[in-house]
């Protein structure tokens, strides 16, 4: 094991502070800490430049983004691109990359200690925000040798890259999944050889039905949870995983969409969790509706019945109310046990990533340390890949 030094964090971390002014005609990639999922070290996101119109902050591929408001969110990620950012983003990089290795420095930054250094120095009871004056001075042990650095930093990266693998492979099979929806429901190219009569949705095959959203599921609005940040359960809001409680609203398989403020996404959520009170809540009213009715929703125009004047706002009357194709019920079935292999492909991996940030952040802590040895780290980890 290499030897391990005492150091100031401002004394190997730089923060970068290059302001970019947004332009209407100028579109760069933008992050906010809206495009950052909680805990998870990815982007859930990408923004553009010209959709905003305060101060931002640039960044460049590589560097370490640092969300400094309600820092207890976890939100670091390290961009594969260059872009600008919220100002409520620390842009952080390495003083010296052949003294401070950067993958290294990110783990670093998104380690829980870290993050609970953080939220210590924070300033503001409603907002509050983490104060770099007081992180630089932070003192912080690391491996002298930048070799060592790089290896621990490799033997965490690389349990990411294989999550983001898994990741890239769920969305192909969503794909693959939307394109027999389309192919099917969209163009009819099974049935053209059937009879097709006019509909207010257009031509139809002779015995589908133009029906509502409400004939394939029951439209709820989610609760306010009782408690934040304890548990194990997720929070679900318009825009996905907002954090966790200790309590479950629905233990079955459902789907998540904004009813204020984010609007237009939607989550196929199999396991328990807790959707919020700015979200709706879709049960489908028979199992094997579940795939069908998931490209349905993602298929949705959902600007055509959002109101609110002062933010987007979609009621449960308006979703329930909008009209859909609806073929016969064998027809459906058939769809969801032809998709099916692509879903439950989609669930198994969900669960090994699950286990693989699981592992990574048993492991963070104690490489960062020097509790494990980096040898039987990287062995351990060879074996789980």
């Amino acid at each position: 094991m290499s030897n391990w030094i005492k150091v100031k964090l401002g004394d190997i971390v730089e923060l970068k502070r290059e302001s970019y002014q947004p332009k209407p005609d100028e579109v760069l990639p933008y992050i906010g800490l809206e495009h950052i999922g909680q805990g998870t070290l990815r982007l859930i996101s990408v923004g553009k430049s010209n959709e905003v119109t305060s101060t931002k902050s640039y960044f460049s591929k590589g560097d370490i983004l640092f969300g400094k408001l309600r820092p207890y969110f976890r939100k670091v990620v390290r961009p594969k691109f260059n872009g600008v950012c919220s100002t409520d983003i620390l842009v952080l990089t390495s003083k010296n990359p052949r003294k401070f290795n950067q993958t290294f420095l990110f783990y670093l930054m998104a380690s829980q200690e870290m993050i609970d250094l953080a939220t210590a120095s924070s300033s503001g009871t409603k907002m509050p925000r983490a104060d770099w004056k007081v992180l630089q001075n932070l003192e912080i042990s690391i491996p002298e040798d930048v070799n060592e650095q790089e290896r621990i930093g490799k033997i965490l990266e690389t349990i990411d890259d294989k999550i983001d693998i898994n990741i890239r492979m769920n969305k192909t099979l969503e794909e693959m999944a939307m394109t027999l929806y389309k192919h099917w429901f969209v163009d009819f190219g099974p049935f053209q050889d059937g009879e097709f009569v006019e509909s207010e949705l257009g031509v139809i095959p002779n015995n589908w039905k133009i029906g509502q959203v409400k004939d394939l599921a029951k439209v709820l609005s989610g609760k306010r949870p009782k408690v934040k940040d304890i548990g194990e359960y997720p929070i679900f809001g318009g825009g996905g995983p907002m954090g966790v409680t200790n309590e479950y609203l629905y233990n079955e398989p459902i789907f998540i969409t904004g009813r204020v403020g984010t609007i237009g996404k939607v989550f196929r959520v199999s396991k328990p969790c807790w959707p919020s009170d700015n979200s709706l809540v879709l049960i489908p009213l028979k199992a094997y509706y579940y795939s069908f009715l998931y490209a349905v929703l993602k298929n949705i125009d959902f600007s055509l019945i959002t109101g609110g004047s002062t933010q987007p706002l979609i009621t449960q009357t308006s979703l329930k109310s909008i009209k859909v194709i609806i073929p016969p019920e064998e027809t459906i079935e058939q769809y969801n046990k032809q998709v099916l292999t692509y879903y439950s492909l989609i669930d198994k991996n969900d669960n090994i990533n699950k286990q693989l940030s699981e592992i990574r952040d048993y492991l963070l802590p104690r490489l960062l340390s020097g509790e494990i040895d980096v040898s039987k780290a990287e062995k351990q980890v060879e074996e789980v890949l």
